[in-house]
């Protein structure tokens, strides 16, 4: 109790200069006075280090001693949850102490006086529906005579947006449905019967009619990006992904049933309708590119490559081992591996038959994928990268591959074992999945375009298809850039509300709105915002 009333005395000693020397003094003033002397000498013993701690203060330089090694603390945990700060877009609503707070007497020891303190802060979350509505009125005047109309002025922005004169969309309202419905997965019939609950009427095919429209206005941001992609990537992931347009599934059933009436076989004919997505590393930063049609990822590379310069330097391609993502005309131009997470997957497929090569398999992709990890930890350049790789995963893989072969090779799997397709994968693309080790820059793995076709799935999983082909293509368009957004740190909301406002300069200058040219001028803007003084 002693030490507690000596801390005490001393806050407010040390405060007394704060309160004013005009300030009542608080009911134990005097007391604290009286008892000033005795307690400068105990505070003066409590700031030395009791002896066999093993504390010490620093000595001079004339001593000759060193200062003693103060131990690193060890970085605490973080409690999990997201910070005040990470509510970036939340409202500020400042609350003031009354007047007189600062400086009086506490009300519970009676002692100290009440100083600046830092804020306290409470994040209130508030739901609200996905859109809002203003609904303006504007008085009028009009002629008897003639009929001449009047109308009071108001703000210019309340006629910027999409609509007629009644109902205007705002492009604000544009970005929100369209990261709603391209990227969130909501169909249009479900936002319509949403908002019609809440109060603001959204006809789906108004919906529709805004996206198509919005299409419109964003193509040469899109084709900018899709230009500077072809032009300055280093290596791309590539897949495919099952999709559904009912126009050209109609028109692969006429097809069929044309054959099918004159009597010719229907194997020839292509029924598979895909959504293609890409990865693409550039030097600014990832780029994400979706085509969904009548075709396979092979197609894709080819309609790409075409307009790649023949000068430009060879492109890595990552893909699993599906024979389609191979089959193009572009070898030239490419440097093919495969994906060892892929590989991997096929041993983990038969855990519960083969256990031992399972095993064997996990462990070596293990090390490998920690290898990796760690080279990126340590922040290594791409040829620094292939030379760990070379000298700690290169035996380890070389003992899968000899596992593979000797098992192969000794005749003891048949090619109808489920064992056979993991072991002969291994074997038939040695070359591509060790390209990691071999050439600089190559990813181990194409599970960034993997997870990119969540996009795609997430979307066909509320609208279950496309209605037409032009209908897949917006739909191509807008999950692109919101996803390329989002994979270079822009929220996308806000990116495409800014490219509409904006878009006729968006339409003269579409490399200036590029996601990363975006985000660091927003960057820049908010440097320059001024920062809030907080009043005493």
């Amino acid at each position: 109790m002693a030490t507690d009333r000596r801390a005490r005395i001393e806050s407010d000693s040390a405060h007394r200069g704060q309160a004013g020397a005009d300030d009542p003094p608080c009911d134990a003033d005097h007391a604290a006075n009286d008892n000033r002397d005795a307690t400068q000498s105990d505070s003066t013993e409590a700031n030395e280090p009791p002896e066999g701690t093993g504390a010490s203060t620093t000595k001079g330089e004339g001593e000759g001693e060193a200062a003693p090694v103060v131990p690193e603390k060890k970085k605490t945990k973080g409690h999990g949850r997201n910070g005040a700060s990470a509510y970036v877009k939340a409202k500020h609503i400042f609350h003031a102490l009354a007047a007189g707070i600062i400086g009086m007497c506490c009300e519970v020891c009676g002692i100290g006086r009440l100083t600046q303190y830092r804020e306290k802060t409470i994040i209130r979350v508030i739901g609200q529906p996905l859109f809002g509505a203003e609904n303006h009125h504007y008085e009028q005047a009009r002629c008897k005579n003639c009929g001449h109309i009047v109308r009071a002025t108001g703000p210019t922005d309340v006629l910027e947006g999409i609509g007629k004169s009644y109902v205007i969309y705002d492009w604000s309202a544009c970005g929100m449905l369209i990261v709603m419905h391209y990227f969130g997965g909501a169909p249009f019939k479900r936002l319509e019967s949403l908002h019609q609950s809440w109060g603001i009427p959204m006809a789906d095919s108004n919906q529709w009619n805004m996206v198509d429209a919005c299409d419109d206005h964003l193509l040469s941001l899109y084709k900018a990006i899709e230009r500077y992609t072809i032009g300055n990537a280093t290596n791309f992931r590539i897949d495919d992904t099952n999709s559904m347009i009912i126009t050209l599934q109609r028109e692969i059933q006429a097809e069929i049933a044309a054959l099918e009436l004159v009597g010719e076989s229907t194997k020839d004919v292509r029924t598979g309708i895909n959504a293609t997505g890409t990865y693409w590393e550039t030097p600014n930063g990832p780029v994400i590119l979706f085509y969904t049609g009548r075709h396979h990822a092979g197609e894709i590379v080819d309609q790409l490559f075409s307009r790649r310069e023949s000068s430009a330097p060879r492109l890595v391609k990552v893909t699993d081992g599906a024979s389609k993502n191979f089959d193009h005309e572009q070898g030239e131009k490419l440097l093919e591996a495969a994906c060892n997470a892929h590989a991997f997957l096929k041993f983990h497929d038969i855990k519960n038959t083969y256990p031992t090569e399972y095993v064997i398999a996990g462990r070596v992709y293990k090390a490998v994928f920690d290898h990796d990890d760690k080279a990126k930890a340590m922040g290594l350049n791409p040829v620094d990268r292939i030379l760990y790789h070379r000298k700690h995963s290169k035996p380890l893989m070389e003992e899968l591959k000899a596992m593979c072969a000797e098992k192969l090779e000794s005749k003891l799997v048949e090619p109808s074992s489920t064992l056979w397709e993991p072991l002969s994968f291994v074997i038939n693309q040695w070359e591509r999945l060790t390209r990691f080790y071999e050439v600089p820059g190559v990813p181990l793995d194409s599970n960034l375009v993997e997870q990119t076709l969540v996009v795609i799935s997430r979307y066909l999983a509320g609208s279950f298809n496309y209605k037409t082909v032009d209908g897949a293509q917006v739909g191509d368009h807008h999950m692109s850039l919101i996803a390329t957004a989002r994979a270079n740190g822009v929220e996308p909301v806000a990116y495409l509300t800014e490219c509409l406002r904006n878009r006729e300069d968006l339409a003269k200058r579409p490399e200036h709105y590029l996601p990363w040219v975006y985000r660091e001028r927003m960057k820049e803007q908010v440097a320059q915002r001024p920062v809030r003084e907080n009043s005493s």
